[in-house]
């Protein structure tokens, strides 16, 4: 801060002021004190004067400067004024008051005489110590703001633009370059504007493209956009636009678990779909379907697809070592030895929870996964480990494939199906990467999904 305040301060030209008498002495200029100011100005002695410059030199001369400054500024004698003001903020010890001083002085004289344009460099000089001395980043930044105003005023525009571009106010600087003719800085300063203007425009545009990729489902293009936007920057030592990075945030705090999904459709029924290779049945809160049953085993049995058979694909069940038991169709389940289901039936855990398997198909008649609903529940959960179609309860079929795709859930609507995301419609055959809160309307059909989780 010293270094700036020295360098501003070697500005000043602080405007010749008479001495008393208007003598050819030497005239009153900046010295080692910044707030050391010129010697009052006597006003020229006419033959007559009006009552108010008489009250005016009276106080003066009674010693009542800030008096007789208001005075003056009443009847339109500014230079006097302002000299007078200066006169008295030199005999105020506090640096506050000698501020509220100058404040008022310049508030109540402008600089387009030398004498005010003393005044307002001297409200700067003022100002810019006080900044030296300001521990608080946001005051000390209002005092230079303040300072640079009043170097505008004082004439001193290369002083003020030098202020202005160092508090990032790019504008005002190449006003205040300009006016001081400093060519040479307001060219630079263009320069950096011109850029400044250029990467707005980039961003403006970032965020149309971000936007417009998110309404229309392209949730993966608006997270590889804003990804790079925030790495680019960060690789500057700089933040990401403040819009795109609270939008990359929204974006990752609205995906889905990259394994499951929770769908809600048409009048509230349920229907969760999973991706993991194998689903698991039993009383842990981790388990793909959760069942209540002190009796149950946390993880009681799971379903998978082997794909090894030479006769094709096969969904299986597992008993994993439960307590009690587990039956398909009242057959019981070896533990570790996996049984193929084939048909639609009933598996059984133990004696107190069973669990409806329909199990899926794809072409070629090769299974796919299953539709499972607990017993003491409505909700169907839909087994997709490969994905496949989306299938929401028996004979509910949507037009689309589910996927699960690198952290993603996919929804990949099948050609000539047309859609509503939101209020945006979507063209036939579209693929959306699905976010928490999303509702698609299927156009042609009943049908409205919302994702919930």
């Amino acid at each position: 801060m010293a270094g700036r305040s020295g360098r501003l301060l070697a500005w000043r030209a602080v405007a010749s002021v008479p001495k008393p008498g208007g003598g050819d002495g030497p005239s009153g200029s900046a010295s080692d004190d910044p707030t050391a100011l010129p010697p009052p100005r006597a006003l020229p002695r006419r033959a007559s004067l009006r009552p108010e410059i008489r009250a005016a030199l009276a106080l003066e001369e009674a010693g009542e400067l800030q008096e007789a400054a208001r005075v003056f500024e009443y009847s339109g004698e500014h230079a006097q004024a302002a000299v007078l003001r200066m006169e008295h903020a030199r005999t105020v010890a506090d640096p506050g008051e000698r501020l509220d001083v100058l404040r008022e002085g310049c508030a109540r004289n402008p600089g387009d005489t030398p004498e005010g344009r003393a005044l307002h460099q001297a409200l700067a000089d003022a100002l810019l110590l006080q900044a030296e001395h300001e521990p608080d980043p946001s005051r000390r930044r209002a005092l230079e703001l303040e300072a640079a105003r009043g170097l505008e005023e004082a004439d001193q525009g290369g002083a003020a633009g030098e202020l202005y571009e160092s508090l990032g106010l790019l504008d005002r600087a190449a006003r205040a370059f300009e006016k001081a003719g400093e060519i040479i800085k307001l060219e630079l300063v263009l320069e950096v504007l011109e850029r400044r203007e250029q990467a707005e425009a980039e961003a403006s545009r970032l965020e149309a493209e971000v936007d417009r990729a998110l309404v229309e489902g392209s949730r993966r293009q608006a997270h590889v956009l804003l990804s790079e936007h925030v790495a680019s920057r960060e690789r500057l030592g700089r933040a990401g636009r403040p819009g795109l990075a609270r939008r990359l945030s929204e974006l990752d705090g609205a995906r889905p678990r990259p394994d499951r999904l929770e769908l809600a459709w048409n009048d509230g029924r349920l229907t969760s779909v999973s991706g993991r290779s194998r689903f698991v049945i039993g009383r842990s809160p981790d388990a793909e379907l959760t069942l209540p049953g002190a009796r149950l085993s946390r993880h009681h049995v799971e379903l998978s697809i082997d794909a090894s058979d030479p006769s094709g694909p096969r969904l299986m069940a597992l008993d994993l070592g439960s307590r009690v038991g587990s039956f398909w169709d009242g057959e019981p389940l070896e533990p570790g030895e996996a049984m193929p289901l084939t048909e639609r039936g009933e598996l059984g855990l133990g004696m107190s929870a069973t669990v409806e398997v329909v199990p899926l198909r794809g072409h070629g008649d090769e299974p796919i996964g299953a539709l499972l609903r607990a017993s003491t529940r409505e909700a169907w959960h839909l087994f997709v480990p490969q994905g496949g179609p989306l299938v929401l309860a028996p004979g509910i079929h949507v037009p689309a494939r589910i996927l699960f795709d690198r952290g993603w859930v996919v929804l990949d609507l099948a050609s000539g199906v047309a859609a509503e995301l939101g209020r945006h419609p979507l063209p036939p055959g579209s693929v959306v990467e699905l976010l928490v809160g999303d509702r698609l309307r299927l156009l042609g059909a009943p049908l409205t999904l919302e994702v919930l989780s």
